[in-house]
């Protein structure tokens, strides 16, 4: 067993409270940039939903009056109360980044937490995206090394373990000691949601989700108990199979750092069915196919797919975010925008329903073999004048592929068209800019103004 000193959590504290502004690229940077206005995005789009509104009347119960604001509301609370309400709204509609090595989603716990810390301490620009890729980079590592010990389906729960994320990044922004940030690493590894009940409920419709915004707040707990002197168990990610410590420190602080590797959603449902809605549109654009020309339509999958809902008659937006044919059937039906995001709207309408019962779902034995490495789909559409056949399709804006600036704007447009009004938009693009130039006040100013929209 290692000792405190030598533990995987000493290791990786030293290694951020060495790391300096100066250390992280500007490439890295500019791509923690793009995070943020992506998350920002996310907030926007979610803004109204009915557990965020819930949230946000709850952080104001829960965690008292502040100085911190509630994104796009007007309001204020304290950090750990911003941080809460304003993950539940980047996380809830599936919009929110991911990353694929981790198999999950680490900026709506990581931005909010920053973001809000920085509109708290006066941070700068720099050190709001520095503290970003920092975050990403840990937690990132520490989710790949995580193993699988009997709780099947629970580990790719993104609420695990992006508390570690939160905790290194406002440790480093705070500068706390490489004590703190150790013990604050070693805390959120407990005080984390567990979400085993993950692992076997079949009502994927909660609003518990994968439980990121309470990751988010136990992180930022765990780093302020840490600087107060609560302890953690140092080797908590030195025991297999919970962990692979030699996965966590594979060349640390060597080559591009985690972030960059990150993925943007062009729709805002579940990633694993991502490049089957890419290869419909396209299949249908190329053949000039009509949605009533289509009789059927089988979708080609790794087999961990088959775990989600995939309802053809979806009660609510995450049983929407998690369900293959009615996705296939907005895609084919209404267009790509109408996933960007999806709202109420969508729920209960016949021809859509009747479109996703033509969608079947075959589990492809080559592409889970491969699995998680590769995330592949292919799909074949069949009408009365013949079958047409996808390529085998990798999800769309991926490292290989990464979203460019323009269409990460036009993501924002869209995402946040029904919450924001053009002023408003266009207002937070040039603080975002600015951000990109190195000022971080405009854009806490924009965020912190109510919504010109209402619900």
């Amino acid at each position: 067993m290692a000792s405190p000193s030598t533990s995987t959590v000493s290791v990786l504290a030293r290694y951020v409270c060495d790391l300096k502004s100066t250390d992280i690229s500007d490439k890295t940077k500019r791509h923690a940039a793009m995070c943020v206005l992506d998350t920002l995005a996310a907030a926007a789009a979610g803004l109204h939903v009915s557990s965020v509104v819930a949230a946000r009347e709850a952080s104001m119960t829960l965690f008292g009056k502040g100085e911190v604001p509630l994104w796009f509301d007007g309001r204020q609370t304290t950090a750990a109360g911003a941080i809460f309400a304003n993950s539940c709204a980047a996380a809830v509609l599936d919009m929110d980044d991911g990353h694929s090595e981790a198999r999950g989603h680490p900026a709506a716990a990581v931005i909010p937490a920053v973001l809000n810390l920085a509109a708290e301490i006066g941070a700068s620009a720099d050190e709001v995206l520095s503290a970003i890729a920092i975050g990403y980079e840990v937690g990132i590592r520490i989710k790949a090394a995580r193993g699988d010990h009997g709780q099947k389906g629970w580990n790719g729960q993104s609420g695990v373990w992006t508390g570690f994320c939160v905790a290194v990044a406002t440790g480093w922004l705070l500068r706390a000691s490489e004590e703190q940030i150790a013990n604050s690493i070693a805390l959120a590894g407990v005080y984390s949601p567990n979400l085993v009940a993950t692992s076997y409920t079949k009502e994927l419709g909660a609003d518990v989700k994968e439980g990121i915004p309470w990751s988010a707040v136990a992180g930022y707990s765990s780093m302020i108990l840490a600087k107060l002197g609560h302890a953690g168990f140092r080797d908590t990610l030195d025991h297999s199979p919970f962990y692979d410590s030699s996965v966590i420190l594979h060349e640390l602080g060597a080559g591009e750092m985690k972030i960059v590797g990150n993925y943007f959603k062009p729709y805002a449902n579940c990633r694993h069915f991502h490049a089957a809605l890419k290869a419909l549109e396209t299949v249908m654009a190329e053949h000039a196919i009509k949605p009533s020309d289509i009789t059927s339509v089988k979708v080609y999958i790794y087999d961990y797919a088959m775990r989600l809902s995939n309802a053809t008659q979806p009660e609510n937006l995450t049983d929407i975010q998690y369900s293959i044919p009615y996705c296939m059937a907005i895609m084919a039906i209404l267009g790509a925008d109408s996933l960007m995001p999806i709202d109420e709207s969508l729920l209960g309408r016949p021809e859509l329903v009747s479109f996703a019962e033509k969608v079947e779902i075959v589990p492809d034995p080559e592409y889970s073999a491969i699995y998680p490495r590769m995330t592949l789909n292919r799909i074949d559409v069949f009408t009365a004048n013949g079958t047409y056949s996808s390529p085998t399709t990798r999800p769309p804006c991926g490292p290989y592929a990464p979203m460019s600036m323009q269409e990460l704007e036009r993501k924002f447009r869209n995402a946040s068209s029904k919450v924001l009004d053009e002023r408003q938009q266009e207002d937070l693009l040039r603080a975002f800019n600015r951000l990109l130039n190195g000022e971080i006040a405009p854009l806490l100013e924009a965020i912190a103004r109510p919504a010109a929209i209402g619900a």
